[in-house]
């Protein structure tokens, strides 16, 4: 496999890049543990036979306002392409690195660009509203997919067209709709839009020369703009200020670490200090956490630890409080258990804060590829260089690529 074959085109993604699983890949040449076993696991994922169907034409929302899926309106495959197929795409292209097996890049380009010639993505009565699935499942998605086409760049497979096509799909196709989310909504809809839109914005940068917005407000931004908009408006979603579209009093994180527009889901309501039950609250504050969470490590990326670092109204890490009202309630409440499928934000988020509780967390065994979103951290999470903390002031830098996270 030939590294670096269109190094004008390749940057570093938000989780990895080839540099670093490089590195990880002669750790795992030379026995050294857990890079040896994680590169195992990781390549019997990727070497699956792909599962998700092909895709092309319009997608659409279908199905009822409380039963709505996103799909191709001509039916037949592909109805699960967007979010299943991302992480899995993924697991190709970081497997084809960790075993200099170019098939699987080229099986990943391959999913990727049969992405370009998709369009509509509309919902059961509006484009830009709650009742359009598609929204949430390409802010859902698309960041991983990003991160794929970020590491083909380094790859043969893929070429500087290829760069383009993808680009152009997203600036037309998916840009508009994702900062529509972002700038409306205050739950984990919201989020994934800031996400979105930001991770679009960043890759399109120097092929794009402007985003276009057509609601709620009709915008032209360049990518840089609308980087440093979608970071805004996560931070004003964490913060306490902007309304919205809220439906709860208070907003943004709370001193305990819950999330209203979450916690009103189930049965512990808009203003509960810690989680009743394991129902839709619980789901949606930990979703919502996720998110915040990729977004912070996409900022962090580039030296910003605003998000990381952004406070409660009592000074504490938000996000990280966010993170322990589930599973160590700072109110005092019943806590809970992390869910499984979404474990890459407890590794993540512990190669940031300095916290015993998810340290511990992150230590312990749970799936492997974790969830759809945050997927493979176990591969892909780096701490922070000796002696540097969340908590400073300026960027710290990241140890050297292929050392594991762990967590004394």
């Amino acid at each position: 496999m030939g590294l670096v074959a269109n190094a004008a085109n390749a940057s570093p993604g938000t989780l990895t890049s080839v540099a670093e699983l490089t590195a990880y890949r002669a750790a795992a040449d030379a026995g050294s543990s857990p890079q040896k076993e994680n590169r195992a696991r990781l390549l019997t994922d990727a070497r699956e036979a792909w599962a998700w169907g092909s895709v092309t034409g319009a997608f659409g929302t279908t199905g009822t306002p409380t039963s709505k899926k996103c799909q191709p309106l001509a039916g037949g495959s592909g109805a699960d392409y967007l979010l299943e197929g991302a992480p899995d795409a993924y697991a190709q292209v970081m497997g084809s690195v960790l075993a200099r097996d170019e098939s699987l890049a080229r099986e990943a380009r391959t999913h990727v660009l049969d992405l370009v010639d998709t369009s509509g993505f509309g919902g059961l009565t509006s484009e830009y509203s709650g009742d359009n699935q598609c929204v949430l499942d390409l802010a859902l998605s698309i960041p991983v997919w990003i991160e794929t086409a970020r590491l083909l760049e380094d790859t043969t497979a893929w070429s500087s067209a290829d760069t383009g096509a993808f680009r152009t799909w997203l600036a037309t196709q998916v840009y508009p709709k994702v900062a529509w989310a972002s700038r409306t909504r205050r739950n984990n809809w919201g989020a994934a839009g800031s996400l979105a839109a930001d991770a679009i914005a960043s890759y399109v940068t120097g092929g794009v020369t402007a985003l276009q917005e057509y609601a709620p407000t009709r915008l032209t931004l360049t990518p840089a703009q609308a980087v440093a908009a979608h970071a805004g408006m996560q931070l004003s979603r964490v913060g306490s200020s902007w309304a919205g579209d809220a439906q709860c009093a208070n907003r943004g994180i709370q001193w305990h670490g819950g999330i209203p527009e979450e916690l009103r889901r189930g049965s512990t309501g808009c203003d509960g200090s810690y989680l009743v039950a394991g129902d839709a609250a619980s789901t949606y504050q930990m979703m919502h956490d996720e998110l915040l969470v990729f977004h912070a490590e996409a900022m962090r990326r580039r030296g910003d630890l605003s998000l990381y670092q952004a406070k409660t109204s009592q000074g504490q890490p938000a996000l990280l409080q966010s993170i322990l009202f589930v599973v160590q309630n700072p109110a005092g409440g019943t806590s809970w258990p992390w869910s499984s499928s979404r474990w890459g934000t407890l590794i993540t988020a512990a190669s940031f804060y300095g916290n015993a509780k998810l340290g511990s967390l992150a230590r312990s065994d749970s799936t492997f590829r974790g969830g759809r979103t945050l997927p493979y951290t176990r591969v892909t999470a780096r701490p922070y260089a000796s002696g540097a903390t969340g908590g400073g002031s300026s960027a710290p830098s990241l140890t050297a690529p292929g050392q594991p996270f762990i967590v004394d």
